[in-house]
């Protein structure tokens, strides 16, 4: 496939990296807030050649234009340097594809730059929307975010309307099988401070994240005891929401405001819950039950979710595979962020996929919550805090494609 410089990579600097994209790929436009040194370098192949010090060809314009214009000459020196780096590229581009990105070399986007604490982000897609909350100053400033066109742009993060001068502490993003948006949110224990113990409310949007409902609040089995969410709901069926709650794990009847207990009434905690496309729940507790929560069969080989269940995710897609978070590495953020895949029906997890390694320490909890865009792709929203990548502490979204997922490989530790 012929080859072109992106826009404004033309700079003959020798010590920079230059990204090349295929003839005729769409250049992504950065967010407007976009603190990223070069955030519209991001191609559908991204391989960063990181090339050794070379000195651009100083030829007299005479010895190569003869005839020829300086405006033609100017572009054939061009040429020539291009060439040189594509050769310089082959002999080290194995090496450098993929540093810092995970086992495929996928760029994460950078779409925003939240400013500290608890970011925790949250996201869903509906009517070909994405939306996305996560918090960029600690318990005080909750946003949001769309993209329109699968994550490729986003747009400017506004304050989400009802935590505007109040405090919060983030919660879960889930689309109904209306089409419609709750979103739902951890209140403390007055409107103004960030004392226990925390409950939940939430708000509806019909327009894909536009304008959203009055709060609402979850029932709370006792107001003295703390009442959190951090995952999405299950709509069991119209009106019936299945709530995983740090205190307790309910099915949410919105239109009376009551709850109940789910099936055993047993405290899953607070870990995700899905439910696949043959029925069957899986809990991030480890567990599976095939007969609508009233037993429950315990997993070999599950990851570890439950002792940090706030921080991971689980997530169903259409066909059915299952995916789990699982972060591994030292300290409190780690150092690669992989999925844990099952293909048949959450009985087995031997799969692994990566897609985030910067080689170094992830700074922050990550937090990761993936969404399915359309049949053939997925994203992932996470944040990495550390202030001396490029661009400094951000909020990324990375589309994977299925086919990445397709040839994932058993466990490489």
């Amino acid at each position: 496939m012929e080859r072109q410089f992106a826009p404004g990579s033309t700079d003959l600097n020798p010590q920079k990296k230059v990204f090349f994209r295929p003839a005729g790929d769409p250049v992504m436009k950065p967010p407007e807030n976009s603190t990223s040194p070069c955030p519209n370098r991001v191609p559908v192949r991204r391989r960063p050649l990181v090339v050794a010090p070379l000195m651009a060809p100083r030829l007299p314009l005479q010895a190569i234009t003869g005839r020829l214009d300086e405006h033609v000459a100017r572009l054939t020196m061009i040429m020539i340097l291009a060439i040189t780096l594509c050769a310089v590229g082959q002999a080290n581009g194995q090496a450098a594809e993929g540093a810092g990105k995970g086992e495929w070399g996928l760029t994460p986007l950078r779409i925003a730059a939240p400013v500290n604490g608890h970011i925790h982000p949250s996201i869903c897609a509906t009517s070909n929307v994405l939306v996305v909350t996560y918090g960029h100053i600690n318990h005080r400033d909750l946003r949001i975010t769309r993209s329109t066109d699968g994550g490729r742009t986003w747009s400017q993060p506004a304050p989400f309307a009802h935590t505007v001068d109040r405090s919060y502490y983030p919660g879960s993003l889930t689309t109904l099988q209306s089409g419609a948006i709750v979103h739902a949110w951890n209140r403390w224990d007055t409107p103004t401070t960030e004392k226990e113990p925390r409950s939940v409310l939430y708000s509806v949007s019909d327009d894909a994240g536009q304008t959203w409902g009055e709060p609402q609040p979850l029932p709370r089995r006792d107001p003295a005891v703390r009442s959190v969410i951090r995952h999405p709901l299950v709509e069991l069926t119209t009106g019936q929401w299945l709530c995983s709650l740090d205190d307790a794990t309910i099915v949410f009847d919105p239109r009376t405001g009551q709850g109940r207990p789910f099936g055993d009434g047993r405290l899953h905690g607070l870990v995700p819950i899905v439910r696949t496309p043959k029925g069957t729940f899986v809990s991030g507790a480890g567990l599976r039950s095939t007969d609508e929560g009233r037993t429950w069969q315990s997993i070999d080989t599950f990851p570890d979710l439950k002792s940090q269940g706030w921080r991971h995710e689980l997530v169903c897609l259409a066909n059915g595979w299952l995916l789990a978070s699982e972060i591994l590495g030292p300290g409190f953020g780690g150092e690669r962020i992989r999925y844990v895949i099952s293909r048949d029906d959450g009985v087995t997890w031997k799969d692994r996929y990566e897609y985030y390694h910067p080689g170094r320490a992830i700074n922050g909890r990550a937090c990761p919550r993936t969404v399915q865009i359309d049949d053939e792709t997925i994203g992932v929203v996470f944040y990495d805090i550390d202030k001396n990548q490029p661009g400094g502490p951000g909020l990324f979204f990375l589309r994977i494609p299925l086919t990445r997922l397709s040839a994932a490989t058993p466990d490489k530790r």
